[in-house]
């Protein structure tokens, strides 16, 4: 009898114990416990790093539509994507009250939101860590804490388009006139970026819709502005509420996945192709002042020092530009004895003449005979270099490769090389196109003759060959009585 009653007794205590001060029965959420609960947290995701999930680690998401801060996930998307609502929020280390907030849904139902984004589930996360929902139709996203741009989706005049918005849904445009890399619209003083402000964010964190690699920044008069495929981006000073683009047109379009890259800016080249009455194409500065060779610089080197640059200023920008049909291979730079830099083309340095005041003068060429109007095409190029003590004329080839004769040749016959050319490699026979010499070279003074079926060129008569052992630039290593050079006293060939 005695346990019955302690049993008895107990039973009646805890039936008082439930009943007393609310009569209602207590759901377990509102527990000493759950006072201690978290209802969103920060969860470390090894694809997304951190996310915003649920208690449980759940997956919420973001929709591209709710730009505008209302949820346009209704009806039938609800059963793929149930909307997630907590009355009395209760927030995970990291996270901000300030940041959250709840919408009444067009349904009458409740829903927390992040930053103004609707948070959602996604039915298939059937487990902690799913995030399957991700990049669902293009505009399902995991929802991240630290995302700096978000993509969107809305009607714009009447179409529905993709495109791209800061964090808090503040739409971003760029300037069809500006280039890549190259803002053509703020001014330095920035009076103008109240109507179209630079966009300076930190675009670390994406949707994965978007590609980190299309993203980068310029300096605009030492502010940094965020650029997306080189185009630099901009807000409209009058979208004043999430979602708004009043600032769409032609102009300023607004910028999505299929936005194409920005052009190249259209630079003005530093050395151009310019025609001239007198030489054909030949090379000038930006503004056409002709430039010119020398021919004492065969080597590759200026010869051109001291006083002589008063007369001949070196020809030299840092960032060089050429113009079309020009290679930019062919350019180079060298550092003078003086210290000086000096561009070169073909390896031949570059001058102005001092003499030359207007575009399109050519007053240069020729002086000293050895001064001549810089070309594109030159087949031979006119040296001069000491050779045994003696300072000598000689030509070249156009990168300067010298040029001899064989003494024991007759008029257009050439009597050294066999048949089957196994002495050409000691003496290459020449085969180039002569119809572009500088200007104290006569054009009649050349012509061809067959070789075996190899066409030869030949200079008064005289077949013309190379050293096989001249390895550089104005080498004449192969100089004789039986090969001498080649220049304009050379005489007839008989």
């Amino acid at each position: 009898m005695k346990k019955l009653k302690v049993l008895v007794f107990g039973l009646i205590g805890l039936m008082l114990s439930c009943s007393s001060e609310d009569d209602s029965v207590t759901d377990p959420k509102d527990d000493k416990d759950l006072e201690n609960s978290i209802s969103i947290q920060l969860t470390s995701n090894a694809t997304f790093g951190n996310i915003l999930t649920d208690e449980n680690g759940i997956s919420l998401y973001y929709f591209s539509k709710d730009v505008k801060g209302d949820s346009e996930c209704v009806d039938g998307c609800l059963a793929a994507w149930p909307l997630f609502y907590e009355e009395n929020l209760k927030l995970g280390e990291g996270l901000e009250t300030t940041d959250f907030g709840v919408i009444t849904r067009a349904d009458g139902a409740m829903q927390n939101t992040y930053k103004g984004w609707p948070l959602y589930y996604f039915a298939s996360d059937t487990a902690a860590g799913d995030t399957k929902g991700d990049g669902v139709g293009d505009n399902w996203y995991i929802a991240k804490p630290d995302f700096s741009l978000m993509y969107a989706q809305a009607d714009i005049d009447g179409e529905s388009t993709f495109y791209m918005t800061n964090a808090t849904g503040r739409t971003i445009y760029l300037f069809a006139n500006d280039t890549k890399d190259d803002n053509n619209f703020t001014n330095e003083d920035f009076s103008n970026d109240g109507a179209w402000p630079v966009i300076s964010i930190d675009i670390s964190h994406i949707p994965s819709i978007l590609d980190i690699n299309d993203f980068g920044t310029i300096d605009v008069f030492g502010t940094t502005q965020v650029t997306y495929k080189g185009w630099p981006l901009y807000y409209f000073g009058n979208d004043v509420n999430r979602g708004d683009a009043n600032g769409v047109s032609d102009v300023w379009p607004i910028v999505n996945v299929d936005t194409p890259n920005a052009p190249e800016m259209d630079q003005e080249a530093s050395v151009k192709l310019t025609s001239n009455a007198t030489f054909g194409n030949i090379l000038t500065d930006a503004n056409g002042i002709s430039l010119y060779y020398f021919s004492k610089d065969v080597k590759g080197d200026s010869e051109c020092v001291d006083g002589c640059l008063a007369a001949w200023p070196l020809f030299y920008d840092e960032n060089l530009i050429v113009d079309e049909g020009l290679d930019a291979a062919d350019f180079g730079v060298i550092t003078r004895e003086d210290g000086a830099m000096q561009n070169t083309y073909k390896g031949w340095p570059l001058y102005y003449f001092a003499n030359d005041t207007a575009a399109g003068e050519t007053n240069g060429d020729g002086v000293g005979d050895n001064w001549y109007i810089a070309k594109p095409d030159y087949s031979l190029m006119y040296a001069q270099a000491d050779i045994d003590g003696t300072s000598t004329f000689y030509m070249t080839n156009a990168t300067g490769r010298t040029i001899y004769l064989y003494a024991n040749d007759t008029k257009d016959g050439n009597n050294f090389t066999n048949e089957d050319f196994s002495n050409d490699g000691a003496w290459p026979v020449i085969s180039l196109d002569i119809s572009h010499i500088p200007s104290i070279l006569d054009i009649n003074d050349f012509g061809t003759i067959d070789v075996f079926g190899t066409t030869q060129v030949t200079y008064k008569g005289w077949p013309l060959y190379y050293f096989g052992n001249d390895a550089e630039r104005g080498d004449v290593n192969g100089v004789s009585g039986v090969w001498p050079l080649v220049n304009v006293d050379t005489p007839s060939a008989e």
